[in-house]
């Protein structure tokens, strides 16, 4: 293998001449397309950037609100749980009342029974009396029999 110093020059030459051409028609624009690349580039990760930032703050706003509505969950929680006692509270009063006045209504009866009983007995104990006197009135020999006839019709009777 030799080595041509003609080839060797023409081959430089030829390298200078493609090098001139690129130049001229071909790195302009290239160097423009990498710097319009790189321009875009940058501009993504700016773009990026800018939008983690409103993804933070929206992420800071969404945290804010969620707390604002935990809070505000915890108030009506605890004020249904106070409204359910308020209400549970008025119910077993109204149950008391009921059971009072039920009581009060049974009592009523009850003595109104007792009275009834009272006149029953007050009105048996009157025939008794008559039963026992007409007997007594019919039968009226002396006093030995009299008490006989009492004691008898005291055994009839208990």
């Amino acid at each position: 293998m030799e080595i041509d110093p003609s080839q060797i020059l023409t081959h430089a030459v030829g390298f200078l001449i493609l090098l001139f051409i690129l130049r001229k028609f071909a790195w302009g624009s290239l160097l423009s397309a990498l710097e319009a690349r790189s321009n875009g580039i940058a501009q993504q990760f700016r773009t990026i950037e800018e939008t983690k930032k409103e993804l933070e703050k929206l992420k800071e706003h969404l945290q804010q609100s969620l707390a604002k509505i935990e809070e505000e969950a915890r108030g009506k929680i605890q004020a249904a749980v106070q409204e359910g006692r308020r209400i549970s509270m008025e119910i077993e009063e109204e149950a008391r009342a009921h059971a009072r006045a039920n009581l009060e209504k049974t009592k009523e009866a009850v003595q109104l029974e007792v009275a009834k009983a009272r006149v029953e007995l007050k009105e048996q104990v009157v025939d008794l009396a008559i039963q026992v006197t007409h007997k007594v009135l019919q039968q009226h020999l002396d006093e030995e029999t009299d008490r006989r006839m009492i004691e008898a019709f005291i055994k009839e009777i208990g």
